[in-house]
């Protein structure tokens, strides 16, 4: 017998005990393969439901903090809406002397015409015609 023809045998008896477990092993790495990429699609689904979850409490705690507010915020809250209401008020009183000026001031000038233009502490007025008012 030629080494050719010893090999030829020897490979043909070897060939079907290497090949059985080596596709069996091949299946086995396949199916692992493929629950590998189960689990991580089914692992990265939680995780995007767990950070929506996370942004949505984040959200909710956010208000719940802005209802439930510490004492030294509340009282900053109110001194600003006092400074805010003292300065509208300061602008009211300043407003309400302005056109209580400026109505003394037409009624005791004497129109002409369609209408006369006077100047009141440097605000420049028209006063209508007797008839018109």
């Amino acid at each position: 017998m030629s080494f050719w023809e010893t090999s030829a045998t020897f490979l043909a008896v070897v060939t079907p005990l290497v090949a059985v477990p080596l596709t069996a092993l091949t299946f086995y790495l396949r199916s692992i393969r493929e629950h590998q990429l189960t689990w991580q699609g089914e692992f990265v689904r939680r995780c995007d439901g767990v950070e929506s979850l996370a942004k949505e409490l984040r959200r909710a705690f956010g208000e719940f903090e802005r209802d439930c507010v510490t004492k030294e915020e509340w009282l900053r809250e109110c001194m600003h809406a006092r400074r805010t209401l003292e300065r509208l008020t300061e602008v009211t009183a300043g407003l309400d002397a302005t056109v209580k000026t400026l109505t003394l001031g037409a009624s005791v000038g004497r129109p002409t015409g369609a209408g006369d233009v006077r100047d009141v502490e440097g605000t420049s007025i028209c006063v209508p015609r007797e008839d018109d008012r």
